[in-house]
């Protein structure tokens, strides 16, 4: 019998991550929640994750600063005592703007953390799965990809490109990785 995943959970301290956190740990697994500014979400997502008899850890990072995003899997795994299985994309950044106000900055502003981290991610991931042991990576879409509407521009694309990613890994990783992907609807309001 296999030990449940280790998960990590990008953005896993507030809202959609720490709910995804918190079921994760529900059924088992062992939690690695990222997040990029402390305060209290990140303590009190912890001590709800403990509280489910599992191992949980935080790991801070910014993922708009490549050069941060290759430490984050290796960290999670030092601090849950063991390799990561799984792999949750949930962290984004979502500012508006449209084909009129579009600047390059602002488009990296959001791949960086919505599109390259996530691939960057899935690569260390892969890199240190145990042999014989097939992983997991869900990716956060948007629902704005069944319906765009050319309003926050930038996020939109980069999630274009997330989902473009899972489908590449989902052929190229398989059999040793299962990508799917959630887009879930309306969580917050649009300003």
């Amino acid at each position: 019998m296999s030990l449940p995943h280790a998960v990590l959970v990008t953005g896993g301290a507030r809202r959609l991550g720490a709910a995804m956190a918190l079921a994760c740990a529900t059924a088992g697994m062992d939690v690695a929640l990222h997040y990029r500014t402390d305060g209290p979400d990140v303590a009190d997502t912890l001590r709800q994750l403990r509280q489910q008899g599992v191992r949980a850890a935080a790991i801070a990072a910014d993922l708009a600063d490549p050069a941060q995003v290759p430490g984050v899997v290796p960290a999670a795994a030092k601090a849950l005592g063991r390799p990561l299985t799984a792999l949750v994309n949930s962290a984004s950044i979502f500012e508006w703007d449209d084909i009129s106000t579009l600047t390059a900055d602002r488009m990296l502003a959001h791949f960086l953390p919505n599109s390259v981290a996530p691939a960057l991610l899935s690569q260390a991931l892969l890199a240190q799965l145990p042999d014989g042991v097939t992983g997991s990576i869900v990716n956060i879409l948007d629902q704005k990809l069944a319906s765009p509407h050319g309003d926050h521009l930038s996020y939109t694309l980069s999630k274009y490109a997330l989902m473009g990613l899972g489908e590449v890994l989902a052929r190229s990783g398989a059999p040793r990785l299962r990508v799917n992907a959630i887009a879930p609807g309306y969580v917050l309001p649009a300003p």
